[in-house]
C-alpha cells in the first residue's frame, strides 16, 4: 500500500472522529475522567493500516552471511466485504486482521498512561530486484550483484505479526464547543515480539514459527477521541515510529536476521471506560 494512500485513509479516519465530535443533544453526556472518583481505566480495540520505509536486511547463519539492500515491504489487508467483517468480528479470529489493543489509566483530567499493542503485518514484496552482498551456500555475490526476491529464493514476512508492545504517555486537549471530544498526542517506547514467517528456500530452511523478542520500537502519535453513550468512545490515531529488529529468528534451526525501518500507522478503535 502506497504511503500517499495511507495518508488518505488516515485523514479520512480522523475525519470520522471529527464528525462524531459535532454537538448533538441525542448523545448522552459522558463521564469526565480525572481525580474526583470518575472512571480512570479504559480498554479499546480496533484496526490499523500501515506503511513501511525500505530497509537493508542482514541474514546470518552457519552457511550464509548476506545483506539484501533497500528492500520494500507492505502491510497485509483483506478486501473489505461482508465476509471480511464477519471474520474480523469473530472472537476466535480476532487476531487475524491488523488490530490494536490498549489498556489505559487516566492520571488526571488530561493525562494518561497506557499499555498498547500494535498488531501490524509486514510482508516483503515478492518480485522485486534488490542489490545484494555476501554469500549463501556455494553462492557468493559479486560487487554490484542483484537478487530477485521470490518464493523459490526466499519469502520474508512478520504476519503473526509485527507485534509492537509499548508503554505510552498521552496528553489530551478538550475541543471547545464540542462536548466529549478531545485531541491528543502521545509518545511511546517498547519491544517488538514478532512471529516471523521466513522461508529460505535457497538453503533449504523452513520457518521458525515461534514468538521471539526481536528488538525495540519508539513512536509518536496524534489523534481525536469522541465520547458517546456515557462510557464508550471512539479514537482515530495517526502514528509514526521507528523499529529496530536486531534479533529476528529466520529458521527452525535458529538462523538470524536484522533490519531497521520506519512505519506509519492509521487506526480506528472503539473503547469503554470503567
Amino acid at each position: 500500500m502506497k504511503l500517499a494512500h495511507l495518508h488518505r485513509i488516515g485523514f479520512s479516519a480522523l475525519a470520522v472522529c471529527g464528525a462524531l465530535s459535532l454537538p448533538t443533544a441525542s448523545l448522552a453526556q459522558s463521564k469526565e475522567t480525572g481525580p474526583n472518583g470518575k472512571p480512570r481505566w479504559s480498554v479499546s480495540w480496533g484496526w490499523n493500516w500501515d506503511g513501511y520505509s525500505n530497509s537493508d536486511i542482514h541474514f546470518s547463519g552457519s552457511d550464509h552471511n548476506f545483506t539484501l539492500k533497500n528492500v520494500s515491504a507492505k502491510d497485509k489487508q483483506d478486501e473489505l466485504s461482508a465476509s471480511t467483517m464477519t471474520k474480523w468480528l469473530n472472537p476466535s479470529k480476532m487476531t487475524l486482521p491488523q488490530t490494536n489493543a490498549r489498556v489505559a489509566y487516566q492520571l488526571d483530567s488530561d493525562t494518561a498512561i497506557a499499555l498498547n499493542l500494535d498488531h501490524m503485518k509486514y510482508v516483503v514484496s515478492d518480485g522485486q530486484t534488490v542489490n545484494a552482498s555476501g554469500y549463501y551456500g556455494s553462492t557468493t555475490y559479486a560487487a554490484g550483484a542483484t537478487q530477485l526476491l521470490n518464493p523459490s529464493f526466499m519469502h520474508f514476512e512478520h504476519t503473526d505479526g509485527l507485534n509492537v508492545v509499548t508503554l505510552e504517555y498521552e496528553k489530551q486537549y478538550p475541543l471547545a464547543g464540542y462536548q466529549g471530544a478531545r485531541a491528543f498526542w502521545l509518545v511511546g517506547a517498547g519491544v517488538v515480539v514478532p512471529k516471523s514467517n521466513v522461508t529460505m528456500s535457497m538453503i533449504g530452511q523452513t520457518r521458525n514459527d515461534k514468538f521471539h523478542l526481536a528488538g525495540y520500537a519508539v513512536n509518536g502519535a496524534v489523534g481525536l477521541e469522541k465520547d458517546f453513550a456515557t462510557d464508550f468512545f471512539i479514537r482515530s490515531t495517526a502514528k509514526f515510529g521507528h523499529v529496530n529488529m536486531n534479533d529476528v529468528v529466520t529458521s527452525a534451526r535458529g538462523d538470524k536476521a536484522s533490519h531497521r525501518f520506519q512505519f506509519s500507522e492509521f487506526s480506528i478503535t472503539a473503547g469503554y471506560r470503567f
